[in-house]
């Protein structure tokens, strides 16, 4: 069964954007298990080399801070977010993004 589903989401209210306490159940959720899965594979860029574990690293790095953004605005992605004006650090493979969880 869709996650939409189990929550009651309508997709006419996205469509009309309007975040309803479904919607926003259903992004908490989702983004909560993708968090998991994030942490679950952060190792695998760890254990490249080279160009490649930079690339995912980044890609990584760039997942849980679109994870972080839908937190940071309640879920509501009816709202235009703010336009990407940089880096506003220089991320390394090391370092994970703030407020994400540490790894074991």
């Amino acid at each position: 069964m869709p996650t939409t589903n189990v929550f009651g989401a309508r997709l006419e209210d996205l469509d009309a954007r309007v975040m309803s306490p479904a919607w926003r159940n259903a992004l908490s959720e989702m983004t909560a298990r993708t968090r998991r899965l994030f942490e679950e594979g952060r190792a695998v860029c760890d254990g490249l080399g080279g160009r490649l574990r930079y690339e995912l690293r980044l890609t990584w790095l760039g997942g849980v801070r679109i994870l972080d953004r839908l937190e940071q605005k309640g879920f509501d992605v009816s709202r235009p977010g703010r336009r990407w004006a940089g880096p506003t650090s220089r991320p390394s493979c090391g370092t994970p993004s703030p407020g994400a969880a540490e790894s074991p």
